[in-house]
């Protein structure tokens, strides 16, 4: 696990320099504690390249930071991520004659490029973000694995295309400007994150997932090289669909896969674990793949209606793991949110990124790699709007009077502040039931609604975007998963949504930051391509029955998971948000929310927002989400516009 940053210039007229590409690497640091360098590439006399690399070791610890090339030198690589079928790869590009110095993977890729070209990337197993120069032809490819575990941005500016692990490595070029993008922001407002290829920043963009970026003759191409939509068409369409036992025998044998694949290390390899379905079922093929006792890793809260990891503790003596367990209360969450605050780049309203980077530095005292749970709800329907989705087909059969006599009904409920309460619930579902399905879903997952929006954006803001040559719509990134594609199911569509989007740019954004911010690598085997393919194309009633989520899943480890994990209420990684809110999160809260300073920014109406945070405060109304999604965007805005005063914890 690595980051990485280059300039190019591939019109041959500039030479990038080494010292600055080193500076910019040195912002990424805690993605590659265990070395750095810089690599100049190109003719001898006007070098076109310039590679930066920071290096966390997980294989072959002693190759160091470097770049990798075939045997005549022409074709150089650096890369963030692992490649599983590394040795697979190795045995068979060496019976083509290819030598090789290291045993570190990423030396795979300049060989498997001379051999195969741009389709050399459809080989590759893992999670990895890699960048490759053709020194003969002066090409530089970019590329991304296909679910986005690891990162990549890119920027073309004054002739020259550069790239990086985090923004902020972009951002240390004095020629790189600070500006916001709006029309990007709306989106921010909506998912809670920035759906690729949007950034916060104009002019930066995110690189999608599966996707490669070729730069060539003063030209940038952007081209896919996997869709998951094609594998999401259906079982019916290849003939006939499995049975549920047939299913479940080849889910189990492909996460088994992925579990095998992803304890290949030579540093110690230990589990996220929250007693849940998606974990269980992980931990439980690791001890079996092991053959003995795996290390997991569980986070407490102080606050009992939070706290879950009583669930985990009898787990894990079930499935019998060398368990380790943190509790944290207030005061942990209010620095690991500051502390987060400060490595994001982009504003990132999941409020789990707070016990995810908890529970990555407790992790990082006893292991180097951990496995995560990411991608099961995505392939399997773990989410509760799933289900919802089901009920509002019914709900939409009720005459327009019970509807609006339920809303009524649903909005006279007083909040609770727990953790996703029936209340809050029930009051999403009402809010969005008779909008068109693509659109509700994002509404129910979402924050600010297009047309709160224009309650709450500045008039500038708004001015601005209505001054644009197209329409701002910030829905369109959602519709634009399904146009031209068709799935026989609408489960299946939504999945194949949320796998593009939210998995992609909300949840392995966050798992990315959080554990590289603490020098951890975690690997996600619900992500193994070949089980993410099989399980896109599965009939939706194996993966939601009924009301029971998962079942495939729950199947195919059955003889390994108690009752107690199967029938468990999903609950996600919280934290106590709303009540975090009244408590010890207070003072930054109104801090970063006074009228004055949200003026200042330019962005937002302070009516608005103080109207949100006073309805919280007095308990009107349980605004929790909505407010950290304000929050969140307010300490991105003092970093990198107003100082980083928020950053700092409050005096005593």
């Amino acid at each position: 696990m690595c980051g990485i940053v280059g300039i190019a210039d591939l019109r041959g007229a500039g030479r990038p320099d080494p010292m600055l590409v080193a500076s910019m690497a040195e912002t990424m640091a805690h993605r590659g504690p265990d070395g750095a360098c810089v690599v100049e590439l190109g003719a001898a006399d006007h070098p076109r390249l310039t590679f930066g690399f920071r290096r966390l070791s997980i294989l072959d610890l002693g190759a160091g930071a470097r770049s990798y090339g075939d045997e005549s030198g022409r074709f150089q690589v650096i890369c963030n991520g692992e490649i599983y079928n590394d040795p697979e790869l190795r045995r068979d590009l060496a019976t083509r004659g290819h030598r090789f110095e290291t045993r570190c993977d990423t030396e795979v890729i300049p060989h498997l490029y001379e051999e195969h070209g741009l389709g050399f990337v459809s080989r590759l197993n893992g999670m990895f973000a890699f960048a490759v120069f053709d020194m003969r032809e002066n090409r530089l490819i970019l590329g991304r694995d296909r679910a986005g575990e690891k990162p990549l941005y890119y920027l073309e500016q004054d002739g020259e295309v550069m790239f990086a692990s985090e923004i902020k490595a972009l951002l240390a070029h004095p020629r790189v400007r600070r500006e916001v993008d709006l029309r990007a922001l709306t989106r921010y407002l909506l998912y809670g994150y920035f759906p690729a290829p949007h950034t916060p920043f104009a002019g930066v963009r995110k690189l999608p997932a599966g996707h490669l970026l070729i730069a060539e003759n003063g030209k940038l191409r952007i081209e896919p090289y996997w869709r998951l939509a094609d594998h999401a068409r259906g079982a019916a369409a290849a003939g006939r669909p499995p049975s549920e036992a047939e299913a479940a025998h080849q889910v189990r044998r492909l996460l088994a896969e992925a579990v095998a694949l992803r304890l290949r290390a030579d540093v110690p390899v230990g589990v996220f674990f929250s007693g849940g379905v998606d974990s269980s079922a992980i931990a439980a093929l690791a001890v079996e793949i092991s053959g003995g006792p795996v290390p997991t890793f569980t986070l407490g809260f102080t606050d009992p209606d939070f706290n879950e990891a009583g669930y985990a503790r009898r787990a894990a003596a079930h499935l019998g793991t060398d368990h380790h367990e943190l509790t944290v209360g207030e005061p942990e969450m209010m620095q690991s949110l500051l502390d987060m605050a400060r490595v994001l780049d982009e504003p990132l309203a999941d409020a789990s990124i707070v016990p995810t980077y908890l529970l990555s530095r407790f992790a990082r005292r006893h292991v180097k790699v951990a496995l995560g749970g990411e991608g099961g709800d995505e392939l399997f329907a773990g989410y509760p709007t799933y289900i919802g989705d089901k009920l509002a087909r019914a709900y939409a059969w009720l005459p327009p009077p019970l509807r609006r006599l339920a809303r009524r009904l649903v909005e006279r409920l007083q909040p609770t502040f727990n953790n996703v309460g029936t209340e809050y619930l029930l009051k999403k579902f009402v809010a969005a039931a008779d909008l068109p399905p693509a659109v509700r879903h994002q509404i129910w997952f979402g924050a600010f609604s297009p047309d709160g929006q224009k309650e709450l954006l500045s008039d500038e803001a708004l001015a601005a975007l209505s001054r644009a040559q197209a329409p701002n719509d910030p829905l369109e990134d959602a519709r634009a998963v399904l146009r031209g594609v068709t799935v026989r199911e609408p489960l299946n569509a939504l999945l194949l949504t949320d796998f593009l989007l939210y998995l992609q740019d909300d949840l392995l954004t966050k798992v990315d930051r959080a554990s590289m911010a603490a020098s951890l690598e975690v690997r996600a085997p619900f992500l193994h391509h070949p089980l993410v393919e099989y399980a896109a194309g599965l009939p939706a009633a194996l993966k939601l029955k009924g009301f029971t989520s998962k079942r495939v899943l729950k199947v195919a480890l059955g003889d390994r998971l108690t009752r107690e994990i199967v029938s468990r209420r999903k609950r996600g990684f919280n934290i106590p948000m709303a009540r975090f809110m009244h408590g010890g999160l207070a003072p930054l809260l109104r801090r970063a929310l006074d009228p004055g300073r949200v003026a200042r920014g330019g962005l937002l109406r302070p009516a608005a927002v103080t109207a949100l945070l006073e309805d919280h405060m007095q308990r009107r109304r349980d605004n929790g989400r909505l407010l950290w999604n304000l929050l969140m965007l307010q300490l991105w805005q003092s970093r990198h516009f107003m100082g980083g005063d928020l950053l700092q914890p409050p005096a005593a």
